[in-house]
C-alpha cells in the first residue's frame, strides 16, 4: 500500500485506542488519518464489536470499516496476564490513550487514568462513558439509540402522527466521536505548548447534549414548546417524491404565492408577515400541500430555484452518488476494500482524500498488526508465536 504521510499534523503522535464500538474508534481514526500511529486493541476472534454492527463480510462491517481506518490491529486478550502486560507497556509509552470502559471498569487492568499517570505523567488520556463518571445512572451501559431517546433527540424528531422517533444512524455515537477528536487534538496542541498532559472525560450523554444546545435553548426560552424558525418551511410530498422547502421570508413568501397563484395571501393577515405565518402554520401547510402533490419534484426543483427559493430534493444515498453537485466537489470517494469491494467514503476536510491502496484508508483485519507491534515492542518471533499458540494474541 502507498503511504500518505507526508507532513500530516500527528506524526510521531502514539495512541493506544482501547475503545471498542463507535464512539472512541472514530475519534482514533481522526487522529490515525491525520498521521498519528494509532495501535487499535481488540480481542483476539471476533474482535472489536464494531466489527458485529449490522452485515458484516468476515471481520468487517461498514461501520468497523470507517471507524478503524488507518490504524494497527493487535489483538491481545486482557483475561491472561500476559496480555494485560503488553497492553501496560503500551500505555506507558503512549502519547493518548483512549478507552470506553464502563465506570470502574479497566481499573481491574492497572490502565486507568490514575495508574497510567504513574508511568506516563504526561499522557492525554480520554475517558468516554455512556452517562458520566457520577451520578445515579454512571453504572449504566449506553448505547446511541439509549442517548437518542434519553436526551431528547427523539422528542424532536417526530413521526408525521407525533410518534417519537430514532434518526437511523449513529447519530450521538459519530458526534461524540467528533466532539473528543477536536479535545484530542487541543490537549495535544497544550501538551506541545506547555509540556502538560490532560485526563478528558466525557460521555455520550454530555455530547448529545452539546450537539442540541441550540434546540434545548430554544426549548428554555419558548416555554417548552419551540417554534419553528419561520413557516413554510417542511417537507412537501410531491407527485413523485418528497422534497424540503423553505419559503419563510417576506420576499420568498410573495414569489410563491404568485407562482402559485395565491396573491391574495400576500395580504391575507393570516400570513401577511413572519410571525402570522408561524401562528397559524398548520393552516398555511395544509393550503401549500396540495398543491406540491400537482407536479414532480424535478418540476418543482426547476420552477422554486427559478424563483430563488430555498428547496431540495429528499435524496437517497444512490442518488447522491450519481448527483452532478456531489461529484463536483468530490464529497464521496469510491474505494477498493480486501474485504467488502468497493465502498463509497466521506472527503473529510482537512484530511487526505480516501484513495484505494493508501494505508490511510485501509481498515485493519483482527490482528493484522499483532506481530509487527510485539516486534517492536522487543519480542522475539518465537515468543510472539508461543503467544499466539496460547491464546493471548491473535496473529
Amino acid at each position: 500500500m502507498s503511504a500518505s504521510t507526508n507532513n500530516l499534523p500527528f506524526e510521531g503522535v502514539k495512541v493506544l485506542d482501547l475503545s471498542q464500538g463507535i464512539a472512541g474508534p472514530y475519534c482514533g481514526m481522526h487522529l490515525a488519518r491525520n498521521g498519528a500511529d494509532v495501535i487499535k486493541v481488540e480481542p483476539p476472534g471476533a474482535g472489536c464489536w464494531s466489527r458485529l454492527l449490522g452485515k458484516h463480510t468476515g471481520d468487517q462491517t461498514a461501520h468497523s470499516v470507517i471507524v478503524n481506518r488507518a490504524k494497527r490491529s493487535l489483538a491481545v486478550d486482557l483475561k491472561t496476564a500476559e496480555g494485560v502486560a503488553i497492553v501496560q507497556k503500551l500505555a506507558a509509552e503512549c502519547d493518548v490513550l483512549i478507552q470506553n470502559y464502563r465506570v470502574g471498569k479497566i481499573d481491574k487492568f492497572k490502565l486507568d487514568y490514575a495508574s497510567v499517570r504513574k508511568t506516563n505523567p504526561n499522557i492525554i488520556y480520554l475517558s468516554i462513558t455512556g452517562f458520566g463518571a457520577t451520578g445515579p445512572r454512571a453504572d449504566q451501559a449506553a448505547t446511541d439509540s439509549v442517548m437518542q431517546a434519553y436526551t431528547g433527540l427523539m422528542s424532536i424528531n417526530r413521526s408525521p402522527a407525533g410518534v417519537p422517533q430514532r434518526i437511523e444512524m449513529l447519530a450521538i455515537d459519530f458526534s461524540t466521536g467528533l466532539y473528543t477528536f477536536q479535545a484530542v487534538a487541543a490537549a495535544l496542541y497544550r501538551k506541545a505548548m506547555k509540556g502538560r498532559g490532560a485526563h478528558i472525560e466525557t460521555s455520550l450523554l454530555e455530547c448529545a447534549l452539546a450537539l442540541q444546545e441550540g434546540a434545548m435553548m430554544e426549548h428554555h426560552l419558548q416555554g417548552g414548546a419551540a417554534e419553528p424558525i419561520g413557516m413554510p418551511v417542511g417537507m412537501f410530498k410531491t407527485k413523485d417524491g418528497y422534497m424540503s422547502v423553505n419559503a419563510r421570508r417576506d420576499e420568498h413568501f410573495k414569489r410563491l404565492c404568485k407562482l402559485l397563484g395565491k396573491e391574495e395571501w400576500i395580504t391575507d393577515p393570516h400570513y401577511a408577515d413572519a410571525r402570522a405565518r408561524v401562528l397559524n402554520r398548520e393552516q398555511l401547510m395544509a393550503d401549500l400541500r396540495p398543491f406540491f402533490e400537482t407536479r414532480t419534484t424535478d418540476e418543482w426543483v426547476e420552477l422554486l430555484s427559478g424563483i430563488d427559493i430555498l428547496i431540495a430534493k429528499v435524496n437517497t444515498y444512490d442518488d447522491l452518488f450519481n448527483d452532478p453537485q456531489v461529484h463536483a466537489v468530490d464529497a464521496v470517494r469510491w474505494v477498493e476494500n480486501d474485504t467488502l469491494g468497493r465502498v463509497p467514503m466521506g472527503n473529510i476536510c482537512g484530511q487526505q482524500p480516501p484513495a484505494t491502496g493508501d494505508r490511510l484508508a485501509h481498515a485493519p483485519h483482527v490482528g493484522e498488526h499483532t506481530r509487527e507491534i510485539l516486534g517492536e515492542m522487543g519480542y522475539g518471533s518465537a515468543e510472539i508465536e508461543k503467544l499466539g499458540v496460547s491464546g493471548v494474541v491473535g496473529c
